[in-house]
């Protein structure tokens, strides 16, 4: 009875054993590696759950997406792709090109989606008539945070210009802050120097220099004052800032230890997992400018050619997952960001979120929603890749300022 007993429950047991084993994997390749991204992502695999995957993450941290991007190149050259890789600026497009990237037309006509995204989101999710990726979020990359009890206590308030920014220096240094919390990655340094351009120099002039990359605004007095201000911002920084990650910075002004942080805004998503809440315990505020402006980023996920029908059907779960309403706002509020989609409310978001969003309508109209260069949506990466050198090796050398724009212009003409 006991044999008969066991072969018993053995056979009882093959159903779910078989269920288990029919269940697709879809591996993803992202490089979200700190505590709140890890947590946003998994409101997206929760859901591809209830659709029946299983996701396999693989996660690569480290330099904004270049390690991640460097290990879809060692993949896709040994044949052996991900299901889906998360896209920053014209990577997307590239890969497009290549001729590795699933059309998702089909899910976008069958859905709507094309209606739900503004026209900046498109260009960079379409490739000529082929949808070639799925937007979950848009961040605004001209953020400053700052900690609210420190403000208080030197008696400082969200400054107008990058001269009184610089300007609170002195009072916090003698309060024993850190001014300004950063690393000492080229990226890191590049989301400053970018600010600092577009806000000293206006929308048109940003267009002109980066995004068209004019050889006479990029040799311009312009530039050289943008790098001269730069200088002042390394004056702000403390000397422990060499191999600084930037959640590791967030988290000195979480903690007090310094003041601010200019970072986009997955950096809200690093204070609110720590139970901090803005406008009680940390300010956010734009980069100050005399013209206001929106640097968006966008994270969007393509789907590579896979010769499985069933690896296939879940790239569609994973994308209508993405582009799921609830979705988009559970993940959003999260990470930082704000949905993707425009058609979805942030009515119940945080007073950042809420800014950002009557922000971006208010740059649409003024013609001033620009993309941002340190993630790749202002220009080709072979192009950002020389602002990302000149600008990095300026900020921990004592190159000056002349030096640094005749580096760029020459290292933009030897990409062309």
């Amino acid at each position: 009875m006991k044999l008969k007993t066991l072969l018993a429950a053995s056979i009882a047991l093959l159903p779910i054993a078989a269920v288990a084993q029919e269940k697709t994997k879809i591996e993803g390749i992202h490089h979200w590696v700190s505590e709140s991204e890890v947590n946003a992502l998994k409101v997206i695999t929760n859901k591809l759950a209830t659709k029946g995957y299983v996701w396999q993450d693989s996660a690569v941290g480290g330099l904004s997406g270049g390690n991640a991007l460097q290990a879809l190149r060692t993949r896709l050259a040994a044949g052996n792709p991900p299901a889906t890789m998360q896209f920053l600026g014209f990577e997307g497009l590239d890969w497009a090109k290549e001729g590795v990237l699933r059309s998702l037309n089909d899910e976008y006509e069958k859905n709507g989606w094309e209606k739900t995204l503004a026209p900046q989101l498109l260009a960079f999710v379409k490739s000529d008539d082929e949808f070639i990726s799925v937007p979950i979020n848009m961040h605004r990359q001209n953020w400053v945070w700052a900690n609210k009890a420190v403000f208080d206590k030197v008696g400082l308030a969200e400054p107008k210009s990058w001269d009184e920014l610089i300007a609170y220096g002195d009072k916090l240094k003698a309060a024993g802050v850190v001014p300004l919390a950063m690393g000492d990655e080229p990226w890191q340094i590049l989301e400053v120097f970018e600010a600092i351009v577009v806000d000293v120099n206006g929308p048109d002039f940003y267009k002109k220099a980066i995004m068209d990359l004019d050889e006479e605004a990029l040799g311009s007095d312009k530039m050289v004052d943008a790098f001269e201000k730069l200088r002042k911002v390394r004056g702000l920084v403390d000397d422990g800032f060499t191999g600084r990650d930037w959640a590791v910075a967030t988290g000195m002004v979480a903690s007090g230890k310094a003041a601010m942080q200019v970072m986009g805004d997955w950096a809200k998503g690093e204070f609110l997992a720590k139970g901090m809440k803005p406008g009680t315990d940390f300010l956010c505020f734009p980069t100050p400018s005399a013209t206001p402006n929106y640097k968006f980023v966008i994270d969007a996920f393509g789907m590579f050619k896979i010769d499985n029908e069933a690896v296939a059907a879940g790239q569609d779960a994973w994308a209508e997952s993405i582009m799921d309403p609830e979705v988009q706002k559970d993940f959003n509020k999260i990470k930082g960001s704000i949905p993707a989609r425009s058609d979805v409310s942030v009515a119940d978001f945080d007073a950042c979120a809420q800014r950002s969003f009557t922000d971006r309508e208010a740059a649409i109209a003024s013609n001033a929603m620009l993309g941002g260069l340190t993630e790749g949506f202002a220009t080709q990466p072979q192009f950002s890749g020389v602002f990302s050198d000149v600008v990095g090796k300026f900020f921990v050398t004592d190159m000056s300022a002349k030096d640094a724009v005749k580096a760029l212009v020459d290292g933009i003409d030897n990409a062309r």
